[in-house]
């Protein structure tokens, strides 16, 4: 004769345990995003500074052309 094995009897969970493991798993992934977010933020910030300072240390020219008017002096 076969023998059924029966499955175990499942005890209820415990509500503190699961809010618990919830909690865990949130801040796990809140962890992971940051970890690949911050890496990515300071590259950005570094060229962005980067392209800052080249910009204003280009030598600006002395003096601007003046603006040409296209519709007249008068500006009729």
């Amino acid at each position: 004769m076969l023998s059924v094995t029966r499955a175990p009897l499942q005890r209820p969970e415990s509500p503190t345990l699961v809010v618990l493991v919830t909690a865990l798993q949130l801040g796990l992934v809140v962890v992971v995003w940051l970890l690949a977010l911050i890496p990515a933020a300071i590259a950005a910030l570094t060229v962005l500074s980067f392209k800052a300072v080249r910009g204003a240390l280009r030598k600006a020219p002395a003096v601007l052309p003046p603006l040409k008017n296209k519709m007249g002096e008068d500006g009729r």
